[in-house]
This record gives C-alpha cells, sequence and structure tokens, in this order.
C-alpha cells in the first residue's frame, strides 16, 4: 500500500532538495578550506546548542517571572566553557571540575563534520581547527567580556580547544581518504603490539568502571531521587538539571577507575575507596549519589578485578603481541601507555566544585596511574609467565601420552614361503 503524497510534503522534499543542491553548488565553487572553517564552527555550536537547549526548555517553563532568558543562556555558556578548561564561579563558589562529556561530544562532532565537510588537505584541516578554536575563544570572550581575566580565559579556552581538535580533526581526515595505514608496518612489532595492548587494557578498565558506576546509579536511585527533589526544581528544571549532569557521567566514570584500583578519590574532605565508604555529608549534587557506597568485606579486593584484566587482555592478545621477550616489550609499553592515559584522565577529572572540602576533588593523578599500571603489570606478566613456562609443558605432556603421538604396532606378518615346483 502506497500513501499518496500531499502537497505539503511534496513542498518540503523539494526545498529541501533545493537547499542540498544549493549547499553542493556553494562547496564546489569554494575553496576547498571553506568546508573545513565550517566543519569547525559547526562542531562549537552544536555542542554549545545541547547544553543551551536544556535551559532554555527549563527557562521557558519556570513559573517564575523573574527567570532572565539572558541571565540563563549566560549560565548555560559558561557551564559550557568549563569543559574547555575555563573557571566558573557561582556566587563565590568556584567550580573548576571539568565535565569530560562536553570535551568528549564536540571530539565526536569534529571528527564527524570534518569528515564530511572539510576536503582532505593540510589547509582544510588546519582551517577546521582554527575555525573551532577561534569560535570557542570567541564564546569565552562574550561570555565573560566582565572579567578582569578575560584574556587569560579565552587564551586558556582556545589552547584546550585546538588540542581537542587537532586528533580528531585528523582522525576525521583520515576516515575520509579511507586511509589503509600502510606506514604502520614500519613500526616495530613490539611497539605496535604494546599500542594494541595499552588500548584493550585502557577500554576494559573504562569498561569495567562504567559497569560499576551503572550498577551502583540503579542501586542509588532512590537517593539520587531525594537528592533531585531536596532542590526544588519543577519538570522541566529536573530534565535539564539530568541533562546537564550527565556531561558529568564520563568525569565520574574516571572517578571509579581510581576507586576501582585502590587509590580511590578525594570527595567531601575524605578519601573514598573501595576501603573507604562516602563522606557523610553529600555535595547536594544528585549525579554524587550514583558514586560506588559500598566499601570494606569483599569491595575492598577491588584490584584484583584490575589484575584479571591485565591477565585477560595477554591472553585475549596473545596472538596479535608477539611471543618470548617480544610480547613482554609489549606488555612494557602497554602499561606505560595505560598509566599515561590514567594519569592525564585523572588530572582532567580533578578540581573544584564548591568551598572548604569541595575544593579540590576526584582523584589523585599519580597515585592512580601507578597503581592502575602496577596491577595491570603485575596481571599481564603472569600470564605471559603462564602462556611460556606453563602452557607449552602442559602442551608436550597432552602430546607425550596422546595415542596419537605412540608409533603404530608392528602387525605380525607370517613369513612367506615359496614353494618349489618338483622336478
Amino acid at each position: 500500500m502506497t500513501t499518496q503524497a500531499t502537497p505539503l510534503s511534496r513542498a518540503t522534499s523539494a526545498t529541501a532538495h533545493a537547499v542540498t543542491e544549493s549547499v553542493a553548488r556553494v562547496r564546489a565553487a569554494a575553496p576547498g578550506w571553506v568546508g573545513g572553517a565550517l566543519a569547525g564552527v559547526q562542531a562549537a555550536l552544536f555542542s554549545l546548542a545541547l547544553v543551551l537547549i536544556p535551559v532554555w526548555v527549563a527557562a521557558a517553563a519556570a513559573s517564575d517571572a523573574n527567570v532572565s532568558w539572558s541571565e540563563s543562556s549566560g549560565a548555560a555558556t559558561r557551564m559550557w566553557l568549563v569543559g574547555f578548561g575555563v573557571p566558573w564561579a557561582v556566587e563565590g563558589v568556584p567550580i573548576t571540575l571539568v565535565p569530560l562529556g562536553i570535551p568528549a561530544l564536540a571530539a565526536i562532532m569534529l571528527s564527524q563534520l570534518a569528515r564530511r565537510f572539510a576536503a582532505a588537505t593540510w589547509v582544510a584541516g588546519f582551517a577546521t581547527v582554527a575555525a573551532f578554536a577561534a569560535t570557542v575563544g570567541v564564546t569565552t570572550t562574550l561570555a565573560w567580556s566582565g572579567a578582569e581575566d578575560t584574556s587569560a580565559r579565552m587564551l586558556g579556552a582556545v589552547a584546550w580547544a585546538a588540542l581537542l581538535a587537532i586528533p580528531a580533526v585528523g582522525w576525521g581526515l583520515m576516515r575520509q581518504r579511507g586511509a589503509t595505514m600502510a606506514w604502520l608496518h614500519r613500526i616495530p612489532a613490539s611497539v605496535r603490539g604494546g599500542v594494541r595492548m595499552g588500548a584493550a587494557m585502557t577500554s576494559s578498565v573504562v569498561v569495567a568502571a562504567s559497569l560499576v558506576l551503572i550498577v551502583s546509579t540503579v542501586s542509588s536511585r532512590h537517593q539520587i531521587a531525594d537528592a533531585a527533589t531536596g532542590l526544588g526544581v519543577d519538570t522541566a528544571g529536573g530534565v535539564a538539571l539530568a541533562f546537564l549532569e550527565t556531561a558529568y557521567a564520563p568525569t565520574l566514570v574516571v572517578w571509579v577507575v581510581s576507586w576501582l584500583s585502590g587509590a580511590g578519590f578525594a570527595l567531601g574532605g575524605v578519601l573514598v575507596s573501595s576501603a573507604q565508604p562516602l563522606p557523610d555529608t553529600m555535595p547536594a549534587v544528585p549525579l554524587m549519589w550514583s558514586l560506588p557506597s559500598a566499601s570494606g568485606g569483599g569491595v575492598a579486593w577491588s584490584p584484583v578485578v584490575v589484575v584479571v584484566l591485565g591477565a585477560a587482555v595477554v591472553i585475549a592478545l596473545r596472538s596479535r603481541i608477539g611471543s618470548g621477550w617480544m610480547a613482554l616489550g609489549a606488555i612494557g609499553i602497554g602499561v606505560g601507555l595505560v598509566a599515561a592515559a590514567i594519569g592525564a584522565a585523572s588530572a582532567l577529572a580533578r578540581g573544584a566544585m564548591g568551598p572548604d572540602s569541595l575544593a579540590a576533588v576526584g582523584p589523585q593523578p599519580v597515585v592512580a596511574a601507578v597503581l592502575i599500571a602496577a596491577e595491570l603489570a603485575l596481571g599481564a606478566v603472569v600470564a605471559w609467565v603462564f602462556l611460556r613456562v606453563v602452557a607449552p609443558r602442559g602442551k608436550a605432556s597432552a602430546t607425550a601420552t596422546s595415542p596419537r603421538s605412540s608409533p603404530p604396532a608392528r602387525r605380525d606378518t607370517p613369513v612367506r614361503t615359496e614353494s618349489r615346483p618338483d622336478t
């Protein structure tokens, strides 16, 4: 059964087709770097819009006539800029804890838009990075025009934006050209294996921490609801609050990674870990209740999970990291990359979200990196020893006792005699 098109649908389709063709003609006539610049601007504005829209919805639904759209937009913009390292203060309360969801979302948008709109040239890639960083810088200048340190905030935001955009745009352009990565074969096999090992170890730890955070969120859903109710927000405000708090979910994942390793994270003047529970007085932020509250007993053995993950990765990648001492070298490189990644992520996930005991919350970068690396290295070396010593011996023993390995039994064949004819 076919549906007959209405005049409105035909007009809409014709308009969309005309707009698409117009954009295609403009792109074809314009220099190649124009598409890259547009991709950078779009990535910045789209990610900003995802923060602005929930705030606008809450402002529109607010029953208080004193709610100002300009103030709401300014607060949302400053919240977005915190994702690029621009500090914020609400009524004198410092907020420097980075919502890692904002830069992660911007990086994904940059990669996809660069792949779609930018030409596969160095000039177009540079234009994408420059346009994105410039848009973030202009937004910072407008949002903090009355501050004394506007220039310092703007320069810091531009630096953050450029460092974020370079790998994202590079990856997008490489995917656009269908890069075969043939140059990777020039890198030593142990280094390639180490990079695989580092990526797999980091991914496994992050997935484990995400699962722990999901389980903890589900089990603490009542406390989260009570904390949100205590803020006195209406339905629209609650939706906006939940949407904005989602930007901090990746930050909490980094906290839980440190929690799994035993290094823990600072919150409310307490070092929370698998052996130390959450503080008695929690911040008035509903999302904080999603952090793991269990401690002691079997939970205190959470570092063993990291050790097991290190062993599992080595066993899973045993055919990709080489054998013998080459595999041990790949393990060393991989563990080093994991330590660098966890240390950098922990530094980004540490900051201020209030006065006094909330002036420094989050994991300790050096401690978290060292413990994660040591635990993964322990599991990886145990697995390497098992694959190098124990497994071959067991295989050789099984081969020696296998019926197929024994020589075939000799059959008793009768002696053949030939009878000579009588002469």
